[in-house]
């Protein structure tokens, strides 16, 4: 079997070492850039990703397609759709892309989220903080990844608040009073099953994911999250990995905040913390081969590598030996790697990730 991904970032290169070998498929990789981190493992075309050319090479080429990240144009997908298997479909990495199509359909299905209201103009924006006072968040509708294109309003007026977001069309939404963060990694497969890894609770600076610890242990809140997973993946028809991100408010109840079609931050700990990655689980769901159930045993951490790459013998010498590297050349909050940590206790597990923390910080 060969797969094709748009996207030779860091989540295709971990999705294809390991699935390659031990499955017997080989993938082809279409990227803008030069030499991205998938090509170190597979064969990677450098195209744009709506490049007609290089998309009747991967229909030509591939059995199956799929996507390392969201931003992915939907025209291309839509036009891989006729003429071979995409998952995610493009209808949902199009619901994905957009915060406003995220927000209503968590509204019309009765999955709780922040209150919002669309922007679409200054004016919109004078009246959404009217409405929703300083204590509230603009975020771009589309390309807000990694906190970009997100304003706290605080006491800002609307025209500068405006005039930074570069007049993109938005969303406002409060600002959510929550204990922690936490996200659901299910992945689906074409029959319609799906299987759940733990709760996973989320850290962030500047917008960032810091650190994620799995299990975040609330079976109440689990089934919460999968039953909501489950309904979402129903409607739109998904398969393979999807992520849900959500906050749990002062009163212990998920407040759905935004998703991810595809193999997500969150989710690298299960490479050393359970019996299958969620890299693998995507390529078993999409390849229509057996998924297994998933079992974490340990308390897992990660732990993400920003900016500039530290000095790896500081990390080993405290008993830590899963770096993963991107290799991406240095700059400021880009991610550059990994680091995973699993251990039978909890507490421990945290006192290692702070002591890291440290070094990397």
């Amino acid at each position: 079997m060969r797969i094709g991904i748009l996207g030779g970032g860091q989540l295709a290169m971990m999705m294809i070492k390991m699935s390659s070998n031990k499955h017997n498929i080989d993938f082809l990789v279409v990227d803008p850039s030069e030499k991205p981190p998938a090509s170190k493992y597979a064969e990677c075309i450098k195209s744009e990703y709506d490049d007609i050319e290089s998309l009747n090479l991967l229909i030509k080429n591939c059995d199956v397609i799929t996507i390392d990240f969201e931003n992915v144009p939907s025209h291309a997908l839509k036009y891989l759709e006729k003429h071979i298997s995409v998952y995610p479909n493009s209808k949902s990495v199009e619901t994905c892309q957009d915060r406003l199509s995220e927000k209503n359909l968590f509204l019309q299905n009765n999955i709780p989220t922040t209150k919002f209201k669309s922007i679409g103009s200054e004016k919109d924006l004078e009246e959404g903080i009217k409405e929703f006072g300083g204590d509230s968040i603009l975020k771009s509708r589309k390309l807000g990844y990694d906190g970009k294109n997100q304003i706290v309003v605080g006491n800002q007026n609307a025209k500068d608040i405006w005039k930074k977001i570069g007049g993109m069309e938005s969303i406002i939404e409060n600002k959510i009073n929550f204990i922690t963060e936490v996200s659901i990694i299910g992945v689906r497969n074409i029959a319609g099953e799906t299987f759940f890894y733990p709760l996973v609770e989320n850290s962030h600076k500047h917008g960032i994911l810091n650190t994620s610890i799995a299990p975040f242990e609330n079976h109440t809140l689990q089934k919460e999250a999968e039953v909501i997973h489950k309904k979402i993946t129903s409607l739109m028809d998904y398969v393979g990995v999807l992520v849900i991100e959500f906050f749990i408010d002062k009163n212990n109840k998920l407040i759905a905040n935004e998703m991810a079609p595809r193999v997500h931050n969150s989710g690298h700990w299960t490479i050393s913390g359970s019996n299958i990655s969620q890299f693998e689980s995507h390529i078993l769901a999409i390849s229509n081969l057996p998924l297994k159930e998933i079992k974490t045993p340990k308390y897992s951490g990660m732990i993400n590598i920003l900016s500039k790459m530290p000095d790896i013998n500081k990390i080993e010498k405290i008993g830590v030996s899963n770096i993963f590297n991107y290799g991406k050349s240095e700059r400021p909050n880009r991610k550059l790697g990994h680091i995973t940590i699993t251990c039978s206790d909890k507490k421990l597990l945290i006192e290692k990730i702070n002591t890291i923390s440290k070094i990397l910080y």
